[in-house]
Protein backbone atom coordinates (compact mmCIF):
# COMPACT_ATOMS: atom_id res chain seq x y z
CA UNK A 1 0.00 0.00 0.00
CA UNK A 2 2.44 2.44 0.88
CA UNK A 3 4.25 1.73 -2.21
CA UNK A 4 1.20 2.28 -4.43
CA UNK A 5 1.00 5.89 -2.63
CA UNK A 6 4.38 6.47 -3.24
CA UNK A 7 4.21 6.37 -6.93
CA UNK A 8 1.30 8.02 -7.14
CA UNK A 9 3.03 10.65 -4.81
CA UNK A 10 6.02 11.01 -7.41
CA UNK A 11 3.68 11.13 -10.21
CA UNK A 12 1.73 14.12 -8.73
CA UNK A 13 4.96 15.91 -7.76
CA UNK A 14 6.31 15.29 -11.76
CA UNK A 15 2.96 16.00 -12.93
CA UNK A 16 1.83 18.72 -11.38
CA UNK A 17 4.15 20.38 -9.03
CA UNK A 18 7.23 20.05 -11.45
CA UNK A 19 5.07 22.48 -14.24
CA UNK A 20 3.69 25.08 -11.72
CA UNK A 21 5.81 28.03 -11.20
CA UNK A 22 7.47 27.27 -7.63
CA UNK A 23 5.71 30.07 -5.64
CA UNK A 24 2.32 28.67 -7.36
CA UNK A 25 3.88 25.09 -6.13
CA UNK A 26 4.73 26.20 -2.39
CA UNK A 27 1.30 27.53 -2.11
CA UNK A 28 -0.52 24.69 -3.30
CA UNK A 29 1.95 22.00 -1.38
CA UNK A 30 1.51 24.59 1.77
CA UNK A 31 -2.56 24.42 1.48
CA UNK A 32 -2.44 20.27 0.93
CA UNK A 33 -0.79 20.08 4.33
CA UNK A 34 -2.78 22.46 6.25
CA UNK A 35 -5.90 21.35 5.08
CA UNK A 36 -5.71 17.41 4.27
CA UNK A 37 -5.80 15.61 7.14
CA UNK A 38 -2.76 12.94 6.27
CA UNK A 39 -1.57 13.00 9.52
CA UNK A 40 -5.16 11.39 10.57
CA UNK A 41 -3.77 7.79 8.46
CA UNK A 42 -1.93 5.12 10.25
CA UNK A 43 -0.58 4.56 6.80
CA UNK A 44 2.37 7.21 7.33
CA UNK A 45 3.33 6.15 11.06
CA UNK A 46 5.73 2.86 12.34
CA UNK A 47 4.84 1.51 15.68
CA UNK A 48 8.05 0.06 16.27
CA UNK A 49 9.24 0.46 19.46
CA UNK A 50 12.56 -0.56 18.70
CA UNK A 51 13.27 2.94 16.62
CA UNK A 52 12.89 5.36 19.96
CA UNK A 53 16.36 6.98 20.59
CA UNK A 54 17.33 9.82 23.25
CA UNK A 55 18.32 12.88 21.78
CA UNK A 56 19.34 15.07 24.78
CA UNK A 57 17.84 12.94 27.21
CA UNK A 58 14.41 13.74 25.18
CA UNK A 59 12.63 10.39 24.00
CA UNK A 60 11.70 10.63 20.33
CA UNK A 61 9.96 7.49 18.95
CA UNK A 62 12.58 7.44 15.94
CA UNK A 63 15.09 9.09 14.43
CA UNK A 64 13.75 10.98 11.81
CA UNK A 65 13.26 14.96 11.96
CA UNK A 66 11.55 16.93 9.60
CA UNK A 67 14.40 20.08 9.48
CA UNK A 68 13.29 23.58 9.82
CA UNK A 69 11.43 25.09 7.02
CA UNK A 70 7.79 25.75 7.63
CA UNK A 71 6.93 28.70 9.34
CA UNK A 72 3.11 27.73 9.78
CA UNK A 73 2.47 26.13 12.95
CA UNK A 74 -0.63 24.71 11.07
CA UNK A 75 1.44 22.38 9.05
CA UNK A 76 3.74 21.51 11.82
CA UNK A 77 0.76 20.45 13.97
CA UNK A 78 0.08 17.73 10.92
CA UNK A 79 3.51 17.08 10.16
CA UNK A 80 3.88 15.34 13.61
CA UNK A 81 1.08 12.60 12.46
CA UNK A 82 3.12 11.76 9.27
CA UNK A 83 5.77 9.47 10.89
CA UNK A 84 8.39 11.97 12.41
CA UNK A 85 10.31 11.47 15.53
CA UNK A 86 10.58 15.08 16.22
CA UNK A 87 9.30 18.42 14.05
CA UNK A 88 11.49 21.71 13.81
CA UNK A 89 10.16 25.22 13.47
CA UNK A 90 11.59 27.66 11.51
CA UNK A 91 14.40 29.46 12.69
CA UNK A 92 12.50 32.66 14.84
CA UNK A 93 13.88 35.86 15.03
CA UNK A 94 13.12 38.72 18.03
CA UNK A 95 11.56 40.92 15.00
CA UNK A 96 9.11 39.93 12.50
CA UNK A 97 11.50 39.73 9.03
CA UNK A 98 9.21 39.50 5.80
CA UNK A 99 11.96 37.37 4.56
CA UNK A 100 13.37 38.32 0.89
CA UNK A 101 11.87 39.09 -1.86
CA UNK A 102 10.82 36.66 -4.52
CA UNK A 103 12.08 34.37 -6.25
CA UNK A 104 13.46 33.31 -3.43
CA UNK A 105 13.12 29.07 -4.22
CA UNK A 106 13.60 27.60 -7.59
CA UNK A 107 13.93 24.02 -8.18
CA UNK A 108 17.36 22.19 -9.85
CA UNK A 109 17.96 18.54 -11.11
CA UNK A 110 21.68 17.54 -10.61
CA UNK A 111 22.89 14.09 -11.41
CA UNK A 112 21.95 12.77 -7.74
CA UNK A 113 18.27 13.80 -8.08
CA UNK A 114 16.01 17.25 -7.52
CA UNK A 115 16.85 19.68 -4.76
CA UNK A 116 15.70 22.98 -4.06
CA UNK A 117 17.73 26.46 -4.10
CA UNK A 118 16.57 29.07 -1.14
CA UNK A 119 17.01 32.34 -0.04
CA UNK A 120 14.21 32.58 2.60
CA UNK A 121 16.21 35.33 4.68
CA UNK A 122 14.04 33.77 7.94
CA UNK A 123 10.74 34.94 6.92
CA UNK A 124 8.72 34.65 10.31
CA UNK A 125 6.49 36.39 12.63
CA UNK A 126 9.09 37.00 15.20
CA UNK A 127 9.29 36.27 18.76
CA UNK A 128 6.06 37.48 20.54
CA UNK A 129 3.75 35.69 17.79
CA UNK A 130 5.97 32.73 17.83
CA UNK A 131 5.40 32.53 21.72
CA UNK A 132 1.53 32.82 21.59
CA UNK A 133 1.64 29.81 18.94
CA UNK A 134 3.97 27.84 20.30
CA UNK A 135 1.77 28.25 23.66
CA UNK A 136 -1.09 26.57 21.82
CA UNK A 137 0.51 24.08 19.93
CA UNK A 138 -0.38 20.16 21.02
CA UNK A 139 2.67 18.24 20.73
CA UNK A 140 2.51 14.64 19.44
CA UNK A 141 6.24 14.09 19.32
CA UNK A 142 8.68 16.67 20.56
CA UNK A 143 8.86 19.77 19.28
CA UNK A 144 13.10 21.16 18.23
CA UNK A 145 12.51 25.33 18.67
CA UNK A 146 15.08 26.82 15.89
CA UNK A 147 16.58 30.29 16.53
CA UNK A 148 18.88 32.86 14.98
CA UNK A 149 19.70 36.13 16.03
CA UNK A 150 21.85 38.53 15.15
CA UNK A 151 23.69 39.15 18.55
CA UNK A 152 24.10 36.92 22.03
CA UNK A 153 21.63 38.92 23.78
CA UNK A 154 19.17 38.09 20.62
CA UNK A 155 19.98 34.32 20.99
CA UNK A 156 19.80 34.56 24.69
CA UNK A 157 16.34 36.52 24.76
CA UNK A 158 15.13 33.82 22.24
CA UNK A 159 15.91 30.67 24.60
CA UNK A 160 15.20 32.08 27.46
CA UNK A 161 11.19 32.91 26.14
CA UNK A 162 10.70 30.17 23.67
CA UNK A 163 12.86 27.17 25.08
CA UNK A 164 10.47 25.75 27.48
CA UNK A 165 7.37 25.81 24.67
CA UNK A 166 9.69 23.60 23.40
CA UNK A 167 11.63 19.97 23.81
CA UNK A 168 14.69 21.22 22.48
CA UNK A 169 16.31 23.87 21.07
CA UNK A 170 18.36 24.92 17.97
CA UNK A 171 20.64 27.41 17.57
CA UNK A 172 21.25 28.76 13.73
CA UNK A 173 24.62 30.14 13.31
CA UNK A 174 24.88 28.68 9.76
CA UNK A 175 22.27 30.26 7.29
CA UNK A 176 23.57 31.37 4.78
CA UNK A 177 20.90 33.39 3.66
CA UNK A 178 21.74 35.93 5.96
CA UNK A 179 24.58 37.47 6.32
CA UNK A 180 24.91 38.13 10.33
CA UNK A 181 23.70 34.58 11.35
CA UNK A 182 26.11 32.99 8.45
CA UNK A 183 28.83 35.19 10.27
CA UNK A 184 29.05 33.27 13.07
CA UNK A 185 30.47 30.30 11.73
CA UNK A 186 33.35 32.11 10.53
CA UNK A 187 34.21 33.73 13.97
CA UNK A 188 35.35 31.37 16.27
CA UNK A 189 36.06 33.37 19.36
CA UNK A 190 32.19 35.32 18.82
CA UNK A 191 30.50 31.96 19.00
CA UNK A 192 32.51 30.52 21.90
CA UNK A 193 30.65 33.86 23.51
CA UNK A 194 27.41 32.98 22.35
CA UNK A 195 27.89 29.25 23.42
CA UNK A 196 28.61 30.41 26.81
CA UNK A 197 25.96 32.88 27.09
CA UNK A 198 23.18 30.79 26.18
CA UNK A 199 24.10 28.03 27.97
CA UNK A 200 23.90 29.45 31.03
CA UNK A 201 20.48 30.82 30.43
CA UNK A 202 19.04 27.72 29.77
CA UNK A 203 18.57 24.21 31.25
CA UNK A 204 17.26 22.68 28.03
CA UNK A 205 19.14 20.58 25.96
CA UNK A 206 20.53 22.42 22.77
CA UNK A 207 21.58 21.83 19.21
CA UNK A 208 24.39 23.81 17.38
CA UNK A 209 23.23 23.82 13.27
CA UNK A 210 26.61 23.51 11.51
CA UNK A 211 27.47 24.83 7.93
CA UNK A 212 28.65 22.36 5.10
CA UNK A 213 30.16 25.27 3.85
CA UNK A 214 32.78 25.12 6.79
CA UNK A 215 33.92 21.94 7.68
CA UNK A 216 37.42 22.31 9.05
CA UNK A 217 36.75 25.31 11.20
CA UNK A 218 33.45 23.15 12.34
CA UNK A 219 35.85 20.79 14.11
CA UNK A 220 38.86 22.28 14.61
CA UNK A 221 36.70 25.33 16.71
CA UNK A 222 32.85 25.19 16.61
CA UNK A 223 32.34 21.49 18.31
CA UNK A 224 34.98 21.83 21.06
CA UNK A 225 33.70 25.12 21.94
CA UNK A 226 30.29 23.49 21.68
CA UNK A 227 31.49 20.62 23.87
CA UNK A 228 33.38 22.98 25.99
CA UNK A 229 30.20 24.62 27.37
CA UNK A 230 28.13 21.72 27.98
CA UNK A 231 26.54 21.90 24.26
CA UNK A 232 26.48 17.75 23.00
CA UNK A 233 24.78 18.09 20.06
CA UNK A 234 25.21 18.95 16.48
CA UNK A 235 23.23 19.25 13.44
CA UNK A 236 25.03 18.61 10.36
CA UNK A 237 24.04 20.79 8.85
CA UNK A 238 22.34 23.10 7.10
CA UNK A 239 21.78 24.44 3.34
CA UNK A 240 25.17 24.99 1.07
CA UNK A 241 26.00 28.44 -0.27
CA UNK A 242 25.46 28.51 -4.48
CA UNK A 243 25.19 31.32 -6.63
CA UNK A 244 22.06 31.25 -8.71
CA UNK A 245 21.42 34.24 -10.26
CA UNK A 246 16.86 32.90 -10.68
CA UNK A 247 17.28 34.08 -7.26
CA UNK A 248 16.33 37.83 -6.00
CA UNK A 249 19.71 38.14 -4.16
CA UNK A 250 22.08 35.82 -6.61
CA UNK A 251 22.76 32.93 -4.11
CA UNK A 252 20.91 30.31 -1.57
CA UNK A 253 21.42 27.74 0.02
CA UNK A 254 21.27 24.31 -2.07
CA UNK A 255 19.40 21.09 -0.22
CA UNK A 256 18.96 17.85 -1.70
CA UNK A 257 20.51 14.87 -2.94
CA UNK A 258 23.83 16.60 -3.66
CA UNK A 259 25.02 17.29 0.17
CA UNK A 260 24.41 13.26 0.59
CA UNK A 261 28.19 12.38 0.16
CA UNK A 262 29.28 15.00 2.25
CA UNK A 263 27.19 14.65 4.60
CA UNK A 264 28.02 10.80 5.27
CA UNK A 265 31.67 11.66 5.23
CA UNK A 266 31.69 14.46 7.63
CA UNK A 267 28.99 12.22 9.95
CA UNK A 268 31.83 9.24 10.04
CA UNK A 269 34.64 11.93 10.50
CA UNK A 270 32.95 14.00 13.72
CA UNK A 271 32.23 10.68 15.11
CA UNK A 272 35.72 8.95 15.05
CA UNK A 273 36.76 12.70 16.39
CA UNK A 274 34.51 12.78 19.08
CA UNK A 275 32.81 9.93 19.74
CA UNK A 276 30.16 9.51 22.34
CA UNK A 277 30.24 13.23 24.03
CA UNK A 278 28.98 14.11 21.03
CA UNK A 279 25.03 13.44 19.65
CA UNK A 280 24.88 13.94 15.87
CA UNK A 281 21.92 14.61 13.47
CA UNK A 282 23.08 14.16 10.09
CA UNK A 283 20.98 16.63 7.67
CA UNK A 284 21.73 17.08 4.11
CA UNK A 285 20.59 14.69 1.23
CA UNK A 286 18.40 12.05 3.09
CA UNK A 287 15.46 10.86 0.17
CA UNK A 288 15.59 7.37 0.01
CA UNK A 289 15.42 4.62 3.00
CA UNK A 290 19.40 3.41 2.24
CA UNK A 291 20.58 6.65 2.82
CA UNK A 292 18.96 6.84 6.33
CA UNK A 293 20.50 3.83 7.08
CA UNK A 294 23.89 4.46 5.98
CA UNK A 295 24.10 8.18 8.21
CA UNK A 296 23.07 6.10 11.14
CA UNK A 297 25.26 3.32 10.53
CA UNK A 298 28.06 5.85 10.29
CA UNK A 299 27.63 7.48 13.92
CA UNK A 300 24.45 9.33 13.06
CA UNK A 301 22.31 9.37 16.28
CA UNK A 302 19.17 10.67 14.38
CA UNK A 303 18.89 12.22 10.54
CA UNK A 304 16.86 15.37 9.70
CA UNK A 305 15.60 16.28 5.84
CA UNK A 306 13.18 18.59 4.27
CA UNK A 307 13.97 18.88 0.75
CA UNK A 308 13.01 14.91 0.35
CA UNK A 309 9.83 15.21 1.87
CA UNK A 310 8.84 18.02 -0.84
CA UNK A 311 10.47 15.87 -3.50
CA UNK A 312 9.24 12.24 -2.26
CA UNK A 313 6.37 12.71 -0.40
CA UNK A 314 5.24 12.31 3.33
CA UNK A 315 5.88 8.68 2.73
CA UNK A 316 9.42 9.23 2.74
CA UNK A 317 9.24 8.77 6.35
CA UNK A 318 7.49 5.50 6.97
CA UNK A 319 9.58 3.77 4.07
CA UNK A 320 12.57 4.70 6.12
CA UNK A 321 11.33 3.50 9.54
CA UNK A 322 10.29 0.02 7.53
CA UNK A 323 13.84 -0.13 6.56
CA UNK A 324 15.21 0.69 9.49
CA UNK A 325 13.20 -2.14 11.70
CA UNK A 326 14.15 -4.98 8.56
CA UNK A 327 17.68 -3.89 9.30
CA UNK A 328 16.74 -4.78 12.61
CA UNK A 329 15.25 -8.04 12.35
CA UNK A 330 18.11 -9.15 9.99
CA UNK A 331 20.71 -8.56 12.37
CA UNK A 332 18.64 -9.81 15.57
CA UNK A 333 19.15 -6.21 17.31
CA UNK A 334 16.54 -4.86 19.68
CA UNK A 335 17.30 -1.35 19.97
CA UNK A 336 17.96 1.05 16.82
CA UNK A 337 21.34 2.42 19.22
CA UNK A 338 22.37 -1.28 19.32
CA UNK A 339 22.72 -0.94 15.36
CA UNK A 340 24.65 2.21 15.60
CA UNK A 341 27.13 1.22 18.47
CA UNK A 342 27.32 -2.30 16.80
CA UNK A 343 28.78 -0.17 13.54
CA UNK A 344 30.94 2.23 14.79
CA UNK A 345 32.74 0.76 17.57
CA UNK A 346 34.15 -1.94 14.23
Amino acid sequence: MARVADRIYGAIYRGLFCRLPEPAAVALGQATLRWLPLDRLPLFRSRDPRLAVMLGGVRLPNPLILSSMYEDLAILRRAMGLGFGAVTTKSVTVSPRPGHPEPNLVRIETGAGPGLINCNGFKNPGLHAYRVALAALPRRVPLIVSVAGESIEEYVRLVHELGSLGDLVELNISSPNTALVYQWSQSPDGVTSLFKAVRGATAMPLIVKLSPDFRARNEEAIIPAALAHGIRIVNYGNTRRVAEPRLSQGAGGLSGPELFPDTLDSVRRIRRRFGEKLQIIATGGVDAPDKALSLLLAGANACGYFTGFVTKGPLLARRILDRLSEELDRQGLERLDDLRSRETSR
